[in-house]
């Protein structure tokens, strides 16, 4: 059982009230992007665990995989700005795979990188 779309639903949007309830320090764009791609149940459970009583910063993150590889790059873009924030340091001082933390750390080490978002 996959919780990918074949098709993105391209009428999802997060409410401006959900978008509030957001982690600030992800990137509620990625997300929303994210939770359109996945199956109408699977979205709360997905949205409830990027809502900010998480914690922030590097110390509320867990470890998490997506299962799926094409939703996976959506997940990195979603933790890569808490990455950001920790700096390159915290990146090499973490061994586990945290989500965004590879993209993080290329953007970190080369800015000019076409994967930097403008």
């Amino acid at each position: 059982m996959t919780i990918r779309l074949e098709t993105p639903d391209a009428t999802f949007r997060l409410t401006p009230e959900e978008r509030a309830r957001v982690r600030p320090d992800l990137d509620v764009d990625a997300l929303e992007q994210l939770l359109a791609q996945v199956t109408s149940d699977v979205r709360p459970v997905l949205l409830q665990m990027h809502m900010a009583q998480q914690g922030e910063g590097v110390e509320g993150l867990r470890p998490m995989r997506m299962g799926d590889p094409a939703l996976q790059p959506l997940l990195d873009e979603v933790w890569a700005p808490v990455w950001m924030a920790a700096g390159i340091e915290a990146i090499r001082r973490e061994p586990r795979d945290f989500p965004g933390k590879e993209l993080a750390r290329q953007r970190l080490q080369d800015p000019s990188s076409p994967i930097n978002r403008p």
